[in-house]
């Protein structure tokens, strides 16, 4: 049965519920949020569904709101990591949560996945327990904690949870639901794709093919075997060839099932066109910030071929990209604009990657053996297919609609493949830009963008030019605003100042700086913990501790009076006072220099929700880290 929304009091519920999901987020019926997407997919399969959004999570009276689901609980901490979601690159606390109603922070635990699920199972023993989102899919596994600064277990075990769905779970989560209803209880439910579980010693595996990893113990102490266990992950992440990976914590394992495979055109089309209330739940008297800043946007595909070592959506939304049909889309655009209050502008057309619209490989007999984490890096795969004309002609259909004034794409963009295709420019430059495009380069440096895993900086350069010169042919006055990042492993003094002096050779001023965050699961937070490439087993340089970190963050806005004494201090801790001076090549003038860089006794003062040492940011300090794709924070 529909419902305007799933319920969220006993009145709405009518009566027992099959599911009741448990998320750290206010619950939004819009189709980019990941606990409707599951809510609503799991009713139109038959179930009934209720939310529990933001519960207090050290009462279990908050998770019996809606009665004992007859099936399980899903947990999910929502669309970020919780710890993502509390603290900034430089672990001070937020001091605002997109997330909540009226950006309200502190609604939330750290490691939310962890207390909601043992709240849980207080309120209903019995009742299983199934983790999902973005906090248990990257810490499935042993992984790095930068807020503790060590290799914690897997999340199934601290949270005691039946079953955890990763990667975008639709088909898992139906599929259990399936069993559960059937009568098969949580050990039938095992060997379902795209899932993991904690066993014993003595519980009996599955009869499948299986790769072992190194176990929890061994990845504590050895960086190479902590390096083993994150290749293997991504190496068993491709649906068509991947096998399941078994990980011991002393006298139990981990089990992890090959990914589901992910959805297909039509089964994405049916999953975002589902009736969805587009709004937060009236429950709310205060606006929900994120769900304010996509109310206009519509999601076109999932995924992303990239595989940029900071990020994680390989790990979560995979490196096959899906895209919807383009009447799919046309469809939503049509129900959009017939809405009560839309001004006739789409903020944004795209997804992870909007030009991958439909890309994808080409030899299926390829994608069936291929083990590769990206498919442009470090050479475009010959097998990718880069053709733009699907997304040019729905950038062409949608703009054409009535209602519809303006159309942007304001997603991410991969200029090297855009740059590849002079329609596609010029399209983006004269109908779908409003003023400036951002895109992210993230560094300059040879050596910073291949431990990235991003293209090199003439790809940026070709499509810089072919921007202005489309900009310019339309008649507009439109630039480029570039995203850049500091504190990447890889990324050494010599790398940072290269980067100043390119800006300044370019003209080129950035509004945001992304100081590198290490989230678990990704290939970078792994050389940050060990100093190693994984791949090449090669040492590395790795910015640790706020002295450095700040000087790299510091010298991205050298242009800055503000700034200027903390650039001075970093040039000469790093021998470059040729740097200082009035010279051409000079990024500073000579004066005075900030000595102290300890913000007060210690770069970490007070105490954070669960008791971790922090220092609250300042909201321009906040702003000044762009944590956004960092966190592979997508929906599902």
């Amino acid at each position: 049965m529909h419902r305007p929304f799933l319920p969220m009091t006993p009145q709405e519920a009518g009566g027992e519920l099959d599911v009741v999901l448990v998320t750290g987020d206010a619950y939004v019926d819009h189709n980019s949020f990941g606990v409707a997407l599951v809510g609503r997919w799991l009713e139109a399969h038959g179930f009934s569904v209720g939310v529990i959004a933001q519960p207090e999570w050290d009462n279990p009276e908050a998770y019996r709101v809606l009665g004992r689901p007859r099936l399980f609980f899903g947990v999910t901490s929502g669309q970020m990591d919780s710890m993502v979601n509390h603290y900034t690159a430089s672990r001070r606390v937020r001091n605002d949560d997109a997330y909540s109603p009226g950006g309200e922070a502190g609604r939330r635990p750290d490691r939310a996945c962890i207390t909601y699920a043992n709240r849980a199972k207080q309120a209903y023993a019995g009742v299983p327990v199934v983790l999902g989102g973005v906090e248990a899919s990257l810490r499935r596994f042993a992984h790095y904690d930068y807020w503790q600064d060590r290799v914690r277990r897997s999340i199934l075990l601290d949270a005691k949870a039946d079953l955890l769905v990763y990667g975008m779970g639709e088909l898992a989560i139906v599929e259990i639901a399936r069993r559960l209803a059937a009568g098969k209880g949580v050990e039938g439910c095992r060997d379902v794709p795209g899932t993991a579980w904690a066993l014993g010693m003595k519980t009996p595996r599955p009869a499948m093919k299986v790769v072992e990893a190194p176990g929890f113990e061994a990845c504590q102490a050895d960086p190479v075997a902590f390096n083993k266990l994150t290749v293997l992950m991504y190496r068993e992440s491709n649906p068509e060839c991947a096998e399941a990976i078994v990980q011991p914590h002393g006298d139990r394992a981990i089990w992890c099932n090959p990914p589901a495979r992910l959805l297909r055109t039509d089964e994405l089309d049916r999953l975002y066109e589902l009736p969805f209330a587009n709004a937060a739940h009236p429950a709310y008297r205060a606006p929900v910030p994120a769900f304010e800043s996509i109310r206009g946007s519509i999601t076109v595909n999932r995924g992303c071929s990239g595989g940029c070592s900071f990020c994680a959506l390989t790990l979560h939304q995979g490196k096959d990209v899906v895209s919807r049909s383009a009447e799919s889309v046309v469809r939503e655009v049509r129900d959009l604009a017939g809405r009560r209050g839309f001004n006739g502008v789409i903020s944004d057309l795209g997804g992870p990657t909007a030009n991958m619209f439909h890309m994808r490989c080409t030899s299926a007999e390829a994608n069936a053996v291929c083990r590769r984490v990206s498919c442009l890096h470090p050479t475009r795969c010959r097998h990718y297919g880069t053709d733009h004309g699907p997304f040019v002609d729905l950038l062409r259909q949608v703009r054409t609609l009535p209602g519809v004034k303006r159309v942007f794409v304001n997603s991410g963009l991969r200029y090297d493949l855009a740059a590849l295709d002079p329609v596609v420019v010029e399209e983006i430059a004269t109908h779908h830009v409003s003023g400036s495009l951002t895109t992210a380069p993230e560094h300059v440096s040879p050596a910073a963008l291949h431990h990235m895993r991003k293209p090199e900086i003439t790809h940026f350069k070709d499509f810089m030019a072919r921007f202005r010169a489309a900009s310019e042919k339309a008649g507009k006055n439109q630039f480029i605003v570039p995203y850049f990042q500091c504190g990447h492993p890889g990324t050494g003094p010599a790398e940072t100042i290269e980067l100043a002096l390119y800006m300044k050779r370019e003209g080129l001023r950035c509004r945001q700086v992304q100081l590198f965050m290490p989230t678990p699961g990704t290939i970078a937070t792994a050389m940050y913990h060990t100093g190693i490439d994984p791949y090449s087993k090669a040492p590395m340089v790795v910015a640790k501790g706020h002295k450095e970190r700040a000087r790299q963050r510091a010298m991205m806005f050298w242009w800055k009076r503000e700034q200027w004494p903390a650039v001075r201090e970093a040039l000469y801790a790093w021998n470059r006072p040729d740097l200082v001076g009035h010279g051409p090549e000079c990024l500073v003038p000579p004066g005075a220099v900030r000595g102290d860089w300890q913000r007060g006794a210690r770069p970490d003062v007070g105490v954070g929700a669960m008791g971790m040492q922090v220092e609250r940011a300042s909201a321009a300090e906040v702003d000044e880290e762009r944590w956004e794709g960092l966190a592979g924070c997508a929906s599902g």
